[in-house]
């Protein structure tokens, strides 16, 4: 039997015990469902797969290629993209996750097979490839703040000043120490930029500072300018995994 762990990301029951039962018969053993982001992101932490398939259309707030985005900052496992659907548009969204690859429904037993099989393989004799110290990183020019334009100027905002982001429509503003800054992208282009520099969704027009958190519940975050923004059911446990908790017990 084969000890690699494997997870199926998807909301559709009938489906994920095809993939489930398909590994079975490739000799997996170690197979987990979840059914939607928050039961995924929960699964990732406790048992820190080595292989995941996730459904792109999910139910709930995020689609399974933003659950991607997150998860590949919590394990470095390969993913495979299980879709009815192939629209263009998606495809190239999904890109950015770098998934091992596509399965398009309805699959075969053999489409399981060889993708498991390659994701695996790849996986494990991946060489590492490291970018030489003399070329910076985009990233790394400048790491603590973004530059917001406002006419023709353009202002410096540190990621320390930033409170939070709500969104209505394409339109987002960004709430910080000093000013609101109503800038055009959707929420979504606003996630990918923050994301990294300890900012989460939380709700669905909604992002917030970690750092700038005071207290929460489980239905609300209260900010330290004051703020109170409430929390969607299915971000809280992903709240959870992002911050450090203690438990008065």
């Amino acid at each position: 039997m084969k000890e690699d762990r494997i997870l199926i990301v998807e909301d559709e029951l009938d489906i994920a015990e095809n993939i489930q039962e398909i590994l079975g018969l490739l000799e997996y053993q170690h197979i987990d469902i979840a059914n939607s982001a928050n039961q995924a992101v929960k699964l990732i932490k406790r048992s820190k797969p080595d292989l995941i398939f996730m459904d792109i259309k999910l139910k709930g707030d995020k689609d399974g290629i933003e659950l991607g985005e997150m998860i590949k900052n919590m394990v470095d496992a390969p993913l495979v993209y299980v879709t009815s659907y192939s629209d263009p548009s998606i495809i190239e969204r999904a890109k950015r996750v770098h998934p091992a690859g596509f399965i398009v429904k309805p699959f075969t037993t053999n489409d399981i097979h060889a993708i498991t099989e390659i994701a695996m393989f790849n996986s494990r004799n991946q060489p590492k490839v490291e970018l030489p110290t003399a070329v910076p990183q985009a990233a790394e020019a400048l790491p603590d703040a973004i530059f917001i334009r406002s006419g023709i100027r353009y202002t410096r905002v540190g990621y320390e000043e930033i409170i939070y982001v709500n969104a209505s429509g394409n339109i987002v503003t960004v709430h910080t120490d000093k000013k609101e800054f109503v800038v055009r992208k959707s929420l979504r282009e606003m996630e990918e930029i923050l994301s990294p520099h300890g900012f989460l969704r939380v709700q669905k027009s909604y992002m917030v500072s970690l750092r700038r958190i005071e207290a929460f519940t489980t239905k609300e975050i209260f900010m330290d300018n004051g703020v109170t923004v409430q929390i969607g059911r299915q971000y809280y446990s992903i709240l959870l995994s992002r911050l450090n908790i203690i438990i008065d017990s």
